[in-house]
């Protein structure tokens, strides 16, 4: 078996690691995939608050994923570490309250730079760039999450290319 080294690594990150951010994982990887970009680009996710890790991701955004042909196949919960953080190249989050809970996370060393909220690539006012928990919801909430996620990734992928085309290599 061949192993490679990703030239950049994504880190989404939500709550329980069970909707928002591994449908952002999954939805990333179906795009890098299709662009020939997947095994350039390592994206992983977790969560702020993993009340079980190994958890499977709620039916409900395997459902949403599943219609758009987006698989969540092999992801399961894992809990937010600090050394995720300094080993990510962007650490995207669902919401402000992620934000805080890395500021928590990280107590006296500061916050890399590499963090901020995956809606800030659709809005850069940031009340409109929280994606918003749909965990309590009906299945239209998974569905609006998805769409805000596939906007978000409209902008995130175009800076991933321009990042690997400085990295001097071939798109």
């Amino acid at each position: 078996m061949m192993w490679f080294r990703p030239e950049l690594r994504v880190l989404f990150v939500c709550t329980a690691n069970v909707c928002r951010s591994p449908l952002a994982e999954a939805m990333l990887r179906h795009r890098l995939r299709a662009m020939g970009l997947g095994r350039r680009v390592q994206v992983r996710s977790a969560g702020t608050r993993v009340g079980q890790r190994g958890r499977r991701p709620d039916p409900r955004v395997v459902k949403v994923a599943g219609e758009a042909g987006v698989s969540l196949g092999r992801i399961r919960a894992a809990p937010l570490v600090p050394d995720m953080l300094a080993n990510s190249d962007y650490v995207l989050v669902m919401d402000r309250g992620h934000l805080s809970d890395i500021t928590v996370l990280m107590g006296d060393a500061p916050v890399p730079e590499s963090v901020r909220l995956l809606g800030e690539y659709v809005s850069a006012e940031t009340a409109e760039a929280d994606i918003a928990d749909p965990y309590f919801g009906h299945l239209e909430g998974f569905v609006e999450v998805f769409s805000q996620i596939d906007r978000a990734l409209d902008g995130l992928v175009p800076d991933l290319q321009q990042r690997l085309r400085g990295s001097g290599l071939a798109l």
